[in-house]
């Protein structure tokens, strides 16, 4: 084992991020873990502390065979956390958040407020999500939920700004507590822009309905193929819809074709939004073969 690490050493002239990165890699491409389980190990054990963190974030979900691995991947994380490791700061909120106590509540807060001072965005729209919901024992608190969401937002956290779109939409934050979907608009535009494809549905559903904005179907369907692009499949559905009825906007077959194969492919495990985009392929078919079926008399 030792011959093994000075050989990773060596191969990456002992530069630990570098070996932490590849192990990433082949974290996201292999199927095979072990390898880079024993990078980040290597790395870890040299010092570099991302590399610890995911040593340990792996060494939790091994096999029951793996003795006391859940105990040793808690002990590594708490010393991170303890030494101001933010990522860890934030797995280990997340643990006391689960027992549902009151006080470990507080002490989360405090680990999440740590790594958010050291400018973890990640940790700032965490704290927006605790506030909100409510968790580990905490009131739900729309106000404080507002603020850590505003700072991750100027961070530059899409999903900030798509919750904070949420919150508007539902008269949370607002001043006399009534939806305000003007307001949800521009948040929900702002995180479109970041590529949020949540966002990106719900402000074409915005301009098709005309809710807080004057009704416009083009900029819907805009919006909606940029979510479908992201293979969001309810905005490839109803994309599918807008072209096959030819109400909103011009009839196209084969655009909505197009659509409805991407809403199939990418639906959800239920198969509910393929079950309804066969329905709308079946009724296109229907009425092209009704088209076909009448003959002029000259």
């Amino acid at each position: 084992m030792e011959e093994w690490r000075q050989r990773v050493l060596n191969m990456f002239d002992g530069h630990l991020r570098d070996i932490t990165r590849v192990a990433g890699v082949l974290v996201k491409l292999s199927e095979n873990k072990a390898l880079a389980f024993a990078m980040y190990k290597v790395a870890g054990e040299e010092g570099y502390e991302n590399a610890l963190h995911y040593y340990a974030m792996m060494l939790g979900t091994q096999s029951a065979s793996q003795k006391n691995g859940r105990i040793q991947s808690h002990g590594i994380i708490r010393r991170l956390a303890e030494a101001g490791h933010g990522p860890s700061q934030m797995v280990l909120a997340d643990v006391l958040l689960a027992k549902n106590d009151a006080g470990l509540a507080q002490k989360a807060i405090g680990l999440l407020e740590k790594a958010a001072a050291a400018g973890l965005p990640a940790a700032v729209y965490r704290l927006g999500d605790v506030y909100r919901k409510g968790q580990g024992a905490l009131a739900s608190n729309p106000e404080r939920a507002l603020y850590w969401y505003a700072k991750a937002a100027d961070m530059g956290v899409g999903q900030a700004h798509f919750a904070i779109g949420n919150m508007y939409s539902q008269g949370q934050g607002t001043l006399d507590g009534q939806p305000d979907f003007t307001l949800a608009l521009r948040c929900f535009e702002k995180a479109a822009l970041l590529d949020i494809k949540e966002a990106q549905y719900n402000v074409g559903l915005y301009y098709l309905e005309g809710r807080g904005v004057q009704k416009n179907a083009n900029l819907a369907v805009e919006y909606w193929l940029m979510a479908a692009a992201n293979r969001f499949p309810v905005a490839a559905l109803n994309l599918g819809k807008l072209f096959a009825e030819g109400k909103e906007v011009d009839k196209n077959y084969r655009r909505a074709r197009d659509m409805l194969a991407i809403a199939i492919e990418c639906s959800d495990p239920q198969k509910i939004i393929e079950r309804s985009a066969r329905d709308v392929l079946q009724k296109m078919e229907m009425e092209q073969e009704a088209k076909k079926g009448w003959c002029t008399i000259m």
